[in-house]
């Protein structure tokens, strides 16, 4: 291998510069740390060629990964597992790293300002649709005198039955829908710090929370520090954290959850990773009688799942391009027969016992899956 840079024997030392073991002038690199055994001051060209360096090395795995990854389902867990670990990436930090990309590019192509506006426009449609109908259904004194009439001189229905109807028609004003004067709203109680310091810690916080809406209902005052001095309370953590709640709170009503949806998204890739250990814990108890650990199938779970995204982000991306919707679907079934495949693979079982459990593990998920969804959005709502 040819020596160049740094790498050359004129910069050899006789010791490491790092932790000082002694080294010998045929050490490139120190036997007790790893650092290259060099004397040699950093310059800007070396800077680089072992900056791009470090991006081959990694490259050459990278390679072995996505290959065995791509075209033979299971067969890089199973080696991963087995010990072979040296020509394959790291698959908590390569799952890391596809799922980061993956929701960037698909960011890219999500339009949450145009969501926002469609359902903004069909929210004021409705509204304009309910206007519309109160002008058409009210009716004048004459109209509804000559609907009575024509009730009461109905033949077949009894005269209870047409004194119902009558009453129904002449109620029909009243009914919120058409009736345009609001009921008055329930009187909010404010409550001075001294009354609230009272309060046991839970209680406290709803009374606060109604406190702070209805003022800012009132006011719209949007400096926590404002609103806690109009309202002589103190502007400690807690009450400065519940007006900051009402206030996102306020927001996301406004802009139609906007915000808080791209909070979210942004958020998936840690919360997906955080999942997915939860997830291998089911795998584990499927799987409880198979001579597998823990890591191993969390090893197994997060190069499915890293599959996973290298294949929809495929198709979302092609999609894009050509214009064709059906790719997401068969990218779908593309991913559940690579799952299936890995499965047998990796589990080294027949193909009914794979099947069945193949079917189990997919209803796990679904099902894991809608209770880290509903506890992300309680969770989002409380940090957002």
């Amino acid at each position: 291998m040819k020596e160049t840079g740094r790498f050359l024997k004129e910069y050899r030392g006789s010791e490491c510069l790092n932790c000082g073991v002694p080294l010998d002038v045929i050490d490139r690199y120190c036997h007790n740390c790893g650092q290259i055994n060099t004397n040699k001051r950093l310059s800007l060209k070396d800077f680089f060629n072992e900056f791009f360096a470090s991006i081959f090395s990694y490259d050459s795995r990278l390679r072995h990964t996505i290959i065995a990854l791509l075209f033979k389902p299971g067969k890089i867990s199973k080696e991963y597992t087995q010990g072979k670990r040296v020509k394959y990436a790291n698959p908590f930090r390569f799952y890391l790293s596809v799922s980061i990309i993956f929701f960037i590019i698909n960011g890219l192509f999500i339009d949450f300002d145009g969501f926002r506006t469609e359902v903004e426009d069909k929210a004021n449609f409705g509204k304009d649709a309910i206007t519309e109908i109160k002008k058409s259904i009210k009716m004048d004194d004459s109209l509804t005198q000559k609907i009575n009439d024509q009730i009461l001189a109905t033949k077949g229905i009894s005269k209870s039955d047409k004194e119902k109807i009558s009453e129904g028609i002449l109620k029909a004003e009243g009914l919120p829908l058409l009736n345009d004067s609001l009921t008055s709203p329930e009187e909010v109680t404010y409550y001075s710090q001294e009354q609230i310091d009272s309060i046991g810690f839970f209680k406290r916080g709803f009374k606060l929370w109604s406190m702070y809406e209805d003022y800012y209902d009132k006011t719209e005052e949007k400096s926590t520090y404002r609103a806690l001095s109009e309202l002589k309370h103190e502007k400690n953590q807690y009450n400065k954290y519940i007006y900051h709640r009402v206030l996102k709170t306020k927001s996301i009503e406004e802009n139609y959850g906007q915000e808080f949806f791209e909070f979210i998204f942004n958020k998936l890739p840690f919360i997906i990773f955080f999942f997915l250990p939860f997830f291998a814990l089911s795998i584990w108890l499927i799987y409880i009688r198979r001579p597998f650990n823990y890591m191993e199938h969390l090893v197994f779970i997060f190069h499915t799942q890293t599959m996973f995204f290298i294949v929809i982000g495929l198709s979302i991306l092609i999609a894009k391009i050509t214009n064709i919707n059906t790719l997401f679907g068969i990218a779908m079934l593309v991913f559940l027969f690579y799952l299936y495949k890995a499965m047998r693979k990796f589990y080294n079982q027949g193909r009914v016992k794979t099947i069945v459990k193949f079917l189990l593990v997919n209803v796990l998920f679904f099902i894991l899956a809608g209770i880290g969804s509903i506890l992300t959005i309680i969770g989002s709502v409380f940090i957002f």
